[in-house]
């Protein structure tokens, strides 16, 4: 499953810390089990339900965050190397950003006529809940957990990290973007 996982998102291999890898290998190989899914179904499950007919898929929304923070990294920490000192952790911010939305998997399921809708779980608990569930149990450390719990409206008003900022901005992006593209913007 973890080839299949490094075809899929080839930006695992941006990961440099080998335990943290682990975790983000183990994370999805556990919510893909849990959601009854296979890792190829990432590219036709929609990022969201919030868009009717969501043209873009999980798996492209996912590396789209993911290529967007390091953009973002890499700008950010030569511009402020010398001006503050402010750095951002690059592995805390690839692993975030490819595990935001590794909840969606036990979030959603096919109903059945095959239509996407909400799993028993995620109307109990939203991905940013599940996916952090997922994270921990599998052995992901609490700052990059924390970059999942906070990704969305749920960390509004309280704390986020840097990195966490990052990764949220950079899923609103995608997702505003899309809608605006769509004509769903207000």
């Amino acid at each position: 499953m973890r080839e299949k996982l490094v075809a899929l998102m080839p930006e695992i291999e941006w990961i440099q810390d080998p335990k943290i890898k682990e975790g983000v290998f183990a994370t999805y190989e556990d919510a893909l089990k849990t959601g009854g899914w296979q890792p190829e179904d990432m590219e036709w499950i929609p990022f969201t339900l919030l868009i009717p007919d969501c043209p873009a898929s999980l798996l492209v929304h996912t590396r789209g965050v993911t290529r967007m923070a390091k953009v973002i990294y890499d700008e950010f920490n030569a511009l402020y190397k010398d001006n503050g000192g402010f750095q951002l952790d690059h592995d805390t911010l690839i692993a975030g950003a490819l595990l935001h939305d590794v909840g969606k998997l036990v979030e959603y399921e096919k109903n059945a006529e095959g239509k996407m809708v909400k799993s028993r779980l995620g109307k109990d608990l939203r991905h940013p809940f599940s996916g952090t569930g997922l994270a921990m149990r599998n052995g992901v450390n609490s700052r990059i957990a924390h970059t999942i719990a906070v990704h969305a409206h749920e960390g509004d008003g309280g704390y986020r990290s840097p990195e966490a900022v990052v990764i949220n901005k950079c899923d609103f992006i995608n997702f505003e973007s899309i809608k605006s593209f769509l004509g769903l913007l207000k």
